[in-house]
Order: structure tokens, then C-alpha cells, then sequence
């Protein structure tokens, strides 16, 4: 990828991002999820391959 910080064509889009930088060092967007954000993915995910392994098995 492309470095995001330096060097950028103001005005010029950047196939990497996909975006164009208006002002020279701008930056992608930063993006955090919170500190237990797998916990429920995880959790119905468990639930789900329990459930069809209980399906497959006695059904």
C-alpha cells in the first residue's frame, strides 16, 4: 500500500484507498472497535455449530 502519510498528490486519487487527499499529510481514517467486540460473534458462532452439529447427529 501506499504510505498515507507521506508523499500524497493533493487532489490526485489514490487507488489504494480508493479516496482523494485534500491537504498533504492527510490521513486514512482510523477505525477501532471496542475492547469485547469478538465476545458475541464468538458466542453465537459456538451456538450455531453446536446447534446444527445436535442437528446432524439426532435429526
Amino acid at each position: 500500500m501506499t504510505d498515507a502519510t507521506h508523499g500524497l498528490p493533493t487532489y490526485d486519487t489514490n487507488p489504494d484507498f480508493g479516496r482523494a487527499y485534500r491537504v498533504a499529510g492527510d490521513t486514512v481514517p482510523s477505525f477501532s472497535l471496542p475492547a469485547g467486540w469478538w465476545i458475541l460473534p464468538s458466542v453465537m458462532g459456538g451456538a450455531a455449530g453446536w446447534a446444527l452439529l445436535f442437528k446432524a447427529i439426532f435429526f
